[in-house]
């Protein structure tokens, strides 16, 4: 007999792992460049391949191929190595051959155009929107040259250029919302959306850099909740599902909103950083948090001030033995974390 529970359980599975795999996928820029530079030489190769063309048409559509396979090899071999200003070249690169296609196909009265739009919806998922628009920019005035002085298959210019670009808008602001939600399952918790370890993580480090170049004070301040796994245990992970949402929104409430930012770490681990507080500040954050923790609730409290010198895991690890400390008073055993 078929176990449907144990199916439903596989194919949630299954596309848990599929999506976790797809965001991975999509935040490797270099993976992604270079799987639409092969996307586009073998959309050429297949023109090529399937039409009879003049000599210097073929050799221009074959230079241009063999140019987006040879990127889509760099792009995979040197993965993230490559800094962030040589996707602005390969995306004015992309559009400048595609041109050329685009212009070589026309002759011919074959449309192309589409590989325009492989290209604006790369630089809109990848590239700061101002520089995204004038690559779109840049590109449309290139197809609109090419429809002013190659012959082209279609009666109106002015459509053709509409209906390639109008669909490269809209592709933009798909992809634009795509990086959004990317962005935002990368860094926010989904159960309490508060930031997630990811983000808290990337935070820290900016905030000990800001810290260093300026001499100010910065302290991190770890929550721990106490006794959370019996609330699982005995009132089910549905209920405490609802007492973290409630934890997080309360001390959401409790912290300053001058720069404090507040994540949780793990299970029932919340952490909060606090720009600009030495000693004496932070232990007023941590008495405030303690005292807006919902009735019945109570957490370990551990925080550390910067010293200048150490390294944010440094800086993570003595607020982490403070609320172990701390734990271990209040609770009266004498048991260490490893």
């Amino acid at each position: 007999m078929v176990d449907f529970r144990k199916t439903q359980v596989h194919l949630y599975k299954s596309s848990q792992a599929a999506a976790s795999q797809t965001r991975a996928f999509f935040f490797h820029r270099s993976w992604v460049a270079a799987a639409l530079a092969a996307t586009g030489a073998i959309a050429l190769l297949s023109v090529i391949l399937l039409h009879h063309w003049q000599a210097l048409h073929l050799l221009v559509l074959s230079i241009a191929t063999g140019v987006a396979a040879v990127n889509a090899a760099v792009r995979l071999l040197l993965s993230e190595r490559m800094p962030r200003w040589t996707l602005n070249v390969d995306v004015a690169a992309g559009n400048l051959f595609a041109s050329i296609a685009v212009a070589a196909a026309a002759r011919e009265h074959i449309i192309l155009a589409n590989l325009y739009l492989l290209v604006a919806f790369f630089a809109f998922l990848y590239l700061r929107i101002a520089e995204a628009l004038m690559h779109l920019a840049l590109a449309g005035l290139e197809y609109a040259v090419i429809l002013h002085f190659v012959t082209h298959p279609l009666e109106s210019p002015v459509i053709a250029w509409l209906s390639v670009f109008g669909t490269a808008i809209v592709l933009g602001a798909v992809a634009i919302g795509l990086v959004s939600v990317l962005r935002m399952s990368a860094t926010e918790d989904p159960l309490t959306g508060l930031a997630n370890r990811r983000l808290w993580d990337e935070r820290l480090e900016e905030e000990l850099e800001r810290a260093k170049r300026s001499g100010d004070s910065l302290s991190v301040i770890i929550i721990d909740i106490d006794h959370f796994k019996s609330v699982n245990d005995t009132k089910g992970h549905e209920a405490g599902d609802r007492l973290l949402s409630e934890i997080a929104a309360s001390l959401s409430r409790a912290i300053r909103g001058s720069g404090d930012f507040l994540a949780r770490i793990g299970g029932d681990e919340f952490a909060v950083l606090a720009p600009g507080s030495a000693e004496i500040s932070a232990r007023s954050i941590v008495n405030r948090l303690a005292g807006t923790l919902p009735e019945g609730i109570s957490a370990s409290f551990g925080f550390a001030s910067w010293d200048s010198v150490e390294s944010a895991t440094e800086l993570v690890h003595r607020a982490d033995q403070d609320m172990y400390q701390s734990k271990r008073r209040r609770s009266g055993h004498s048991s260490r974390p490893a």
